[in-house]
């Protein structure tokens, strides 16, 4: 190589390494955003229940782009979408809640098997569905001229029958829930408490409606 070429490439990298450096520091400056989860209630189905005989696979919730990402969402208004600044979800919303979903089927105890997408287990019904709403929204008080926050959750579930992909059954799940505080940790147990209200309901239902598709043989 000439002198030439031998200065021209280390004056390069005399111009990069700084601004490789800058990069780096910035990286390494920012602040870590906050993650949450959330938890998995355990509905109590009636005593007069059916346990399942078929076994079942939750399937991630379909989600608009503004949802189907692990910030946490809020709605100051329904036509506007925000996020909360350095507070993550622990995943992105719809493999969240598909998680949780397994979560709390598994918890009723009535079910043979319940598991997520991506297993080679052979499966009789699968659950899925939308996720219509999964945000924070702002509320005004009634009388007060102020504001709170509480907790939306809107998702439409289906049961389908494995082997062909058939509707057994399919009907709009929701909840609200009020945050104490703005606190982010108050906005948190919010969601926590809505997700486990409409989560309770879709196993409750899953297990009737299952039940009805996939019923107990005649004994001989």
């Amino acid at each position: 190589m000439s002198l030439r070429k031998m200065l021209r490439a280390g004056a390069l990298v005399l111009t990069l390494a700084p601004l490789g450096a800058c990069a780096l520091a910035n990286v390494a400056g920012e602040p870590a955003p906050d993650l949450y989860v959330l938890t998995a209630p355990s509905p109590q189905a009636p005593d007069a229940a059916p346990a399942m005989r078929a076994q079942i696979v939750v399937e991630p919730f379909s989600a608009p782009a503004a949802l189907d990402t692990a910030r946490i969402v809020f709605q100051p208004s329904p036509n506007e979408i925000k996020y909360y600044a350095g507070a993550r979800w622990s995943d992105r919303a719809p493999r969240m809640i598909a998680a949780l979903a397994v979560e709390t089927l598994h918890n009723t105890g009535r079910f043979p098997a319940v598991i997520g997408a991506g297993s080679a287990a052979r499966t009789d019904l699968a659950l899925t569905g939308d996720v219509r709403q999964f945000a924070a929204a702002r509320v005004a008080a009634q009388g007060l001229g102020q504001t709170s926050t509480e907790a939306r959750v809107v998702f439409f579930a289906r049961l389908l029958r494995a082997s062909d992909r058939s509707i057994v059954a399919s009907r709009e799940f929701s909840a609200t829930a009020p945050s104490a505080s703005g606190k982010m940790t108050d906005i948190v147990a919010a969601y926590d408490a809505a997700l486990g209200q409409v989560l309770s309901d879709i196993a409750l239902w899953t297990l009737d409606e299952g039940a009805k598709a996939w019923p107990k043989p005649a004994s001989s």
